[in-house]
């Protein structure tokens, strides 16, 4: 038999399949074999998990917090990849060992000048919001001013402008 494809980087269980074996998931340990592409520690501590089946297959939702690269994330949140067939439970006596945090990734992100026209009716809009606002300017405006990012929020996009915010912090 001749195989076609690239090979699977999924072998284990997925995580419905190892916490249905437990009797209390709740502070349990579990990682993924993709998480090992990074030298930092990334894993999740159980908080909740529910079970159901569907059509006979085992499925469900759990929630935990998230420890990814060495960053805690804070609060609990749904962990959505729990069907993929690539986690791992760490077993009870080596969890605290596993959770020694050695190092934190801090994102080194070099910002970009942006140098883009705004379309031409936004232009005006912008113009037109800054002299209701009393603000003199000059030139053609651009959008920094006009957003104003969450300093908690947690995507890639909160973490590039928290990061450009620290940088400059620590550049005066």
């Amino acid at each position: 038999m001749k195989l076609f494809g690239r090979q699977s980087f999924f072998h284990g269980k997925s995580l419905m399949e190892l916490t249905a074996q437990l009797k209390n998931p709740k502070g349990r340990v579990v990682t993924r074999l993709a998480f090992e592409r990074y030298p930092e520690k990334s894993y999740y501590i159980l908080s909740h998990v529910e079970h159901g089946y569907h059509k006979g297959n085992l499925t469900g939702y759990a929630w935990g917090t998230r420890v990814f690269r060495g960053y805690t994330f804070p609060g609990v949140r749904r962990i959505d990849s729990g069907g993929k067939r690539d986690w791992h439970l760490i077993p009870k006596e080596e969890e605290e060992e596993f959770c020694k945090i050695d190092k934190v990734y801090k994102p080194n992100f070099t910002p970009e000048k942006i140098d883009t026209q705004l379309p031409p009716l936004m232009e005006i809009v912008l113009k037109r919001n800054l002299k209701q606002r009393n603000v003199a300017f000059e030139g053609t405006p651009n959008l920094e001013g006009f957003y104003d990012f969450n300093s908690k929020d947690e995507t890639k996009r909160g973490l590039y402008f928290n990061s450009l915010k620290d940088s400059e912090s620590q550049s005066v």
